[in-house]
């Protein structure tokens, strides 16, 4: 009997683990085939974080894509010509050559030899911007583009639509304080599990939630005030609910 709960243990802590992945999951992520996946709203810098940087290095190219977006590039801009060339897919106006029918759903990026062009400040690094258009409408989206030596993670930078936020887990029947023992403990298990560190910027942010829903604030309103997604609650409260479970079945096998 001892060994058959033990072996439920093992499976539940890999449940935890398996969910625990996405803890901290971003608008950012590479995948194992060298393409790195960005969100739209990161691109046309309407998130909190930083405009996505490219870093070219000697020998490889990048592409950025705009197929799984749906949109049509109309307009790019290199301000720094002299330390990389660009080509697309389609055919773009002001890239040296007529278009008949302008537009393109991929962009090429290739470091070369820096090149002395007048009137340009010698620097290692240059602002792309994008006009591209979709069901939506038209966007900008803007890049960071630097040289690099390291072998690049990746080769394509994919741009994706923003993911919709999901709807939060909440305990059915479940008190604010029930739901505030159960975030408590997720938040506990992603310590442990080194998810997150005590005292970094999430962390205080996380610990401010908690807070302002122990004063009595819903977890949408909390988690708005707090600066956190509730992508981020739900998974602090299913990582609180295995870990109760966890510590259910630790109880059984020591007695």
């Amino acid at each position: 009997m001892k060994a058959c709960l033990k072996s439920i243990v093992v499976i539940a802590s890999s449940v935890v683990t398996v969910l625990a992945e996405p803890f901290l999951a971003s608008a950012q992520t590479v995948n194992l085939k060298g393409v790195r996946q960005i969100s739209q709203d990161v691109a046309t810098g309407n998130s909190k974080e930083e405009i996505p940087k490219i870093e070219l290095s000697p020998g490889y190219g990048v592409n950025i894509s705009f197929i799984k977006s749906g949109e049509v590039v109309e307009k790019v801009w290199l301000d720094n010509p002299a330390i990389a060339s660009l080509d697309v897919d389609g055919c773009l106006s002001g890239l040296g050559r007529p278009c008949e029918t302008p537009g393109a759903t991929v962009l090429h990026l290739r470091r070369i030899n820096p090149l002395k062009v007048p009137q340009l400040p010698k620097i290692n690094s240059s602002l792309l911007t994008v006009v591209a258009k979709g069901n939506s409408g038209r966007q900008v989206y803007v890049f960071r583009v630097a040289m690099g030596d390291a072998t690049p993670e990746y080769h394509t930078i994919e741009v994706i639509p923003k993911p919709e936020e999901p709807e939060t887990i909440i305990l059915r029947g479940a008190t604010n304080i029930t739901n505030l023992q159960v975030m408590a403990r997720g938040l506990e298990a992603a310590q442990q599990q080194r998810l997150i560190s005590p005292g970094s910027r999430l962390w205080r942010r996380l610990e401010n939630f908690l807070v302002n829903i122990k004063a009595g604030e819903s977890i949408e309103n909390a988690a708005q005030q707090s600066g956190i997604s509730l992508q981020l609650v739900n998974r602090l409260i299913q990582l609180g609910q295995n870990r109760q479970l966890d510590n259910f079945k630790q109880r059984v096998i020591n007695n």
